[in-house]
């Protein structure tokens, strides 16, 4: 019994340290809106609108003018965030005749395009990722 407590506790304890804290902070939100946040692990994901595989928190929140902060508990590993603030509420990025977003967005490393490899990241424990719009 004492054995399998032992076992037990190490394989909660290795479950326990594999998660990491993730600190998003999002400055410069000229105008309130739905923020449509997405954290990706994969290329696949943060490069499409798809169905949410490889995706590891989605979240929609009304949010005000100003900074935004939020953390995130997720599995260590390599990520990517992308967003947008919906300023009319009609559930999409609103764009112009060119395709040129006319909406708030932004994508970790502050990176202007939907690149995985330049706006990922890796978190082993904590990290805070800054977005300036």
């Amino acid at each position: 019994m004492i054995k399998y407590l032992i076992s037990l506790s190490l394989i909660l304890s290795a479950v326990a340290s594999s998660a990491a804290t993730l600190d998003v902070e999002i400055q410069g939100i000229r105008k309130g809106g739905i923020l449509n946040l997405e954290i990706s692990r994969s290329k696949e994901a943060f490069e499409s609108d798809g169905d949410g595989t490889g995706v590891a928190t989605r979240i929609q929140e009304s949010i005000g003018r100003g900074t935004y902060q939020r953390s995130f508990d997720i599995p260590a590993g390599t990520y990517a965030i992308k967003l947008h603030i919906d300023e009319n509420e009609n559930g999409k990025l609103d764009t112009n005749f060119l395709g040129i977003p006319k909406e708030q967005y932004g994508t970790s490393n502050n990176v202007l395009f939907l690149d995985f490899d330049s706006s990922s990241f890796n978190i082993d424990t904590y990290k805070k990722v800054q977005i300036d719009l």
